[in-house]
């Protein structure tokens, strides 16, 4: 659950999560009723549409919601809950409404967030074999080379352009624009971005196909849902997230990661280019980078700081 914000009302602290889409609403419920917590009523209001099962402001326990929530899916998006609970002797309530991934909980507590309250079967963690194995994969990015020269000459690996992606997006965090975004997010994606090409190793852009793209992902996805649980969730989360490209998080991490090229190739001697790349210098990820200002005056410099390369390569 990602937490989204934070109000006061009264003497009540009224704090916003965003559910999980796997979760649903029953479900959500029997966590609640596993945790630290006492559910003492679930109240069903309708606030749109019409009411043939007499549910408005209608109370339940947790039984009787459970056994009656598939009725009530007919209602749509026009039916809220309050989950009325007690705990630590201080009562609250967790609101809901169907259709919706939000959750909002009003506490007199201020420091209780959603997951204190919530319970259910302990996941196993990680153990230390397991960390191994999927750091013995996640090394063959160390040993895999971009289609790019360092500054000293020597083929950069994609460990390394996804750590300097991941240190970007850490110094992009000061940013204003960005003051809202959640930055260690965003250099969680350009720390696993390029996982992939640990099992296919790295194809330059203007090579990789779309086959070449589907093993990638069959091959990533596959070794992906070995993890423990967590890990796994987390990391199918972030993966999904980057691929929709819908968040503000997801964008910038795609620019980070399409600009740290362009600089890299900058930073490389003009003689390792091939001749499609002087064009391609000038407009790779120049969409990504579009919707952002700050972003969109570093491309200016970088732009042109790989005219004057050009032109100085010319001149050789």
């Amino acid at each position: 659950m990602k937490k989204t914000g934070v109000s006061t009302s009264g003497v009540f602290t009224i704090k916003e999560y965003l559910m999980d889409d796997q979760t649903t609403i029953p479900e959500l419920i029997r966590m609640l009723e596993a945790g630290p917590g006492e559910i003492q009523e679930v109240i069903s209001y309708v606030f749109d549409g019409e009411d043939p099962l007499k549910l408005d402001a209608r109370s339940f326990d947790v039984e009787e919601f459970l056994k009656m929530y598939p009725q009530m899916e007919s209602y749509g998006s026009g039916l809220a809950f309050d989950v009325v609970m007690q705990t630590g002797g201080q009562p609250l309530t967790v609101e809901l409404t169907q259709g919706e991934q939000t959750v909002s909980i009003n506490s007199l507590d201020k420091e209780v967030e959603l997951e204190d309250l919530l319970g259910g079967p302990k996941q196993e963690e990680m153990s230390p074999q397991e960390l191994l194995d999927i750091l013995a994969v996640a090394e063959k990015l160390k040993c895999n080379t971009r289609h790019c020269d360092t500054s000293n000459g020597r083929r950069e690996s994609v460990a390394e352009h996804s750590w300097r992606a991941a240190l970007t997006a850490m110094l992009l965090s000061g940013i204003e624009e960005y003051k809202d975004y959640d930055m260690d997010r965003v250099i969680r994606m350009c720390l696993i971005h390029d996982l992939g090409e640990a099992f296919t190793g790295d194809i330059p852009t203007f090579a990789k196909t779309s086959d070449d793209e589907k093993k990638e992902i069959s091959e990533l996805e596959k070794w992906v849902r070995s993890f423990p649980e967590a890990q796994k969730k987390e990391f199918m989360a972030l993966y999904a997230e980057m691929e929709a490209l819908s968040t503000p998080e997801a964008k910038l991490y795609k620019a980070i990661d399409k600009i740290e090229a362009v600089i890299q190739h900058n930073e490389s001697d003009i003689r390792s280019w091939l001749p499609l790349e002087y064009d391609l210098q000038m407009t790779y990820g120049q969409e990504e980078a579009a919707f952002s200002p700050w972003l969109r005056k570093l491309r200016e410099l970088v732009d042109q700081w790989t005219k004057e390369k050009i032109a100085a390569g010319s001149k050789e």
